[in-house]
């Protein structure tokens, strides 16, 4: 369980924000460009667009290619199991009345 929890807290430092967290799901369908994220995320967070994506590129999480854009490093494919987890929990959520 130490570890678990440990890469969890490791985690919770690299990724802080609202935010991050909403770029990185939507990576983690594919790789994109920096104007249709911006155009996916809610209306109070697209201002902080620029700066989440800087961020996270800068702690090696995603990376930006010229031809696809925007897409997730292999630090950030091994954020995959906890993105797939929150897109399930969203999933089941959605079908609530």
């Amino acid at each position: 369980m130490q570890p678990t929890v440990r890469g969890l807290a490791v985690t919770h430092s690299l990724v802080g924000t609202p935010t991050q967290w909403h770029l990185l799901l939507l990576l983690a369908d594919g790789p994109q460009f920096g104007s249709r994220l911006r155009r996916q995320l809610p209306r109070l967070q697209r201002r902080q667009c620029g700066v989440g994506l800087w961020q996270l590129w800068r702690h090696h999480l995603i990376m930006f290619h010229v031809k696809h854009g925007w897409t997730l490093t292999t630090a950030g494919e091994t954020l995959r199991p906890i993105l797939n987890a929150i897109q399930t929990c969203d999933q089941e959520r959605r079908k609530l009345p």
